[in-house]
């Protein structure tokens, strides 16, 4: 046995004679107390950061929520809804990401059967200032469809007579449909709004016509029955709203 050996065991039975030291309640206290002091320190350190980090991420959710939610329900909205003027921003942007002349005239006859529906909308529910306004944006659409198309037929006289055809084909669904709706209202400013749209719907067909094969006469629908009361060929210009 080496004397290192020899020395440890010597020591060990040295501290088998000492009592083990039980420490005195105040030490334990203060332990205690030095553990919760660390433990309050560390919450209060990640409540300071987490919290404010929580509440970003909740803030961020709920905004996507809430213009995930004002999108659809702008998609469907109608003139007197709240939503309405960001179905606009929606459309535009939409138009602004449409590219190629087909595409573009799909798209202004999508936006113009969009206008005459909610024409349709607000003359059920009484709302002819509306009603004439969504009859004004359904004139601007096929103002602008026959715009792509004349200057298609400039570069493709045989595409653009196709697409001039669409627009025939559309403005004829459009004339069928306000000729209805004007044997239904009896006011007379609602009654004024639908001849004058049906009118600029056959001004428009004009448009189109121009540069090519069509010649298009005043006052007379695609169908080639009047309409309205012929004020197309009326001296003064048609209101805009």
């Amino acid at each position: 046995m080496t004397p290192e050996v020899e020395r440890l065991e010597r020591l060990a039975e040295r501290l088998r004679t000492v009592d083990p030291y039980v420490p005195p309640p105040g030490a334990k206290i203060r332990g205690w107390n030095l553990v919760l002091a660390a433990v309050e320190q560390s919450n209060t350190a990640r409540s300071g950061v987490h919290p404010i980090r929580r509440l970003v991420l909740a803030s961020v959710a709920a905004g996507v929520l809430l213009v995930a939610g004002a999108v659809a329900a702008s998609a469907d909205s109608l003139p007197d809804s709240i939503f309405y003027p960001l179905k606009g921003v929606l459309e535009n942007t939409r138009g602004a990401l449409t590219f190629g002349a087909s595409d573009q005239l799909a798209y202004h006859l999508d936006l113009a059967r969009t206008r005459l529906t909610e024409a349709q909308a607000m003359f059920a529910r009484h709302r002819v200032d509306l009603a004439d306004q969504a009859l004004s944006g359904l004139d601007d659409q096929l103002n602008d469809a026959a715009l792509v198309i004349q200057a298609e037929k400039q570069s493709d006289p045989a595409v653009g007579a196709a697409m001039e055809n669409r627009l025939r084909q559309a403005i004829a669904t459009h004339d069928a449909q306000l000729a209805g709706l004007q044997g239904q209202v009896t006011n007379p400013t609602a009654l004024n709004a639908i001849m004058q749209a049906r009118d600029r719907a056959a001004q428009a067909l004009q448009t189109a016509a121009k540069n090519g094969k069509g010649n298009g006469n005043p006052g007379t629908s695609p169908n080639g029955s009047g309409l309205g009361n012929g004020t197309a060929n009326s001296p003064h210009p048609t209101p805009k709203h």
